[in-house]
């Protein structure tokens, strides 16, 4: 196997959409445009790609940032998927060949953080020891086609046609102001569970409207009430597949129910667009209310592996 480490303006994005067409949203060159932009300055993404015959048959994106001196690798960021793809027929051994090669590209870029997340859960034979491994788990809703897809949950079912009689409007977000007002709602919800600072720049949401908004890839939808934005949800459809991504709410409109409304809103889109299954995202080990509120839409918890490497002179200067 020919192993080559690819920019973003020199790949062959038919050839990469035609080795990820049935892998997750993460995998698209899409994505990693997002991912770049969100992160810039100090950020690119490569696509380390395994050739046989000229086509291409192993691929891995990934986001490679630079923060005071510091070289990360991603696949992908913020805990996305980003494992291994191998086209369809090719054989097991090929799979261990491009391993290899990985490896050894790893080791050799002196990375001071390597982070992959591997939800097809074969990246396990790799194992080197500098690599840290943790199971998480998402929780996933297979939609049945002779079944209606409306949660098993009476309760719910009923914050659902609640918050649907409710005097409010379902927008799609595509404004700059529809954009600050969605931020706003997510610093609320980041304050509302304890976190010191928002994990995204108001930047990175921007370079999702400006990367997904003319494709089918990205649904944004809001829940109005007059002219407010109450609650907003970013949701991510691929390969059959709607991702809920990020669901915010202000806290003193709970009673139309945003978070239901919103995310049933669109399950209805994505079934109509063929979706087979909602994957609701990650959730901590200790969010046992998130945890119960996802299992009662239905969803299963589908565990995944997660590996991290920091070099020791990173986890100095975190430390310090």
């Amino acid at each position: 196997m020919e192993f080559r480490v690819i920019d973003r303006k020199s790949l062959d994005t038919s050839a990469w959409e035609g080795l990820t067409y049935g892998s997750s949203f993460f995998h698209s060159h899409q994505w990693a445009d997002t991912c770049v932009d969100g992160l810039s300055p100090g950020a690119r993404a490569v696509f380390l790609c395994g050739y046989e015959g000229g086509r291409m048959i192993a691929g891995m994106p990934a986001v490679i940032t630079r923060n005071f001196g510091f070289r990360s690798f991603y696949s992908m960021p913020y805990g996305t998927y980003g494992e291994v793809v191998m086209a369809e027929g090719t054989d097991e051994a090929k799979r261990d060949e491009f391993y290899l090669f990985l490896v050894k590209y790893l080791k050799k870029g002196r990375f001071s953080r390597i982070a992959i997340n591997d939800f097809d859960r074969n990246f396990s034979r790799l194992s080197g020891p500098f690599l840290s491994h943790t199971e998480i788990f998402t929780h996933i809703i297979d939609l049945n086609e002779d079944e209606d897809h409306r949660p098993p949950d009476r309760k719910i079912n009923g914050h659902i046609r609640a918050g649907q009689k409710a005097d409010t409007t379902i927008l799609c977000v595509k404004t700059k102001d529809q954009l600050s007002a969605f931020y706003r709602l997510y610093e609320m919800t980041e304050k509302r569970h304890g976190s010191l600072k928002p994990l995204y720049s108001k930047h990175f949401f921007t370079s999702i409207l400006k990367h997904l908004s003319m494709t089918e890839k990205l649904y944004w939808n809001c829940l109005m009430y007059e002219d407010v934005m109450i609650g907003s949800c970013i949701n991510f459809i691929s390969s059959e597949t709607l991702f809920n991504w990020q669901t915010v709410s202000n806290y003193d409109y709970r009673r139309f129910k945003p978070n239901h409304v919103l995310l049933s809103e669109a399950i209805d889109v994505g079934v109509s667009m063929g979706v087979k299954k909602i994957n609701l995202g990650a959730s901590p080990q200790y969010a046992h209310t998130l945890i119960d509120y996802k299992e009662r839409w239905g969803g299963v918890k589908v565990p995944y592996d997660s590996y991290v490497s920091d070099s020791w002179l990173r986890r100095i200067f975190s430390s310090a």
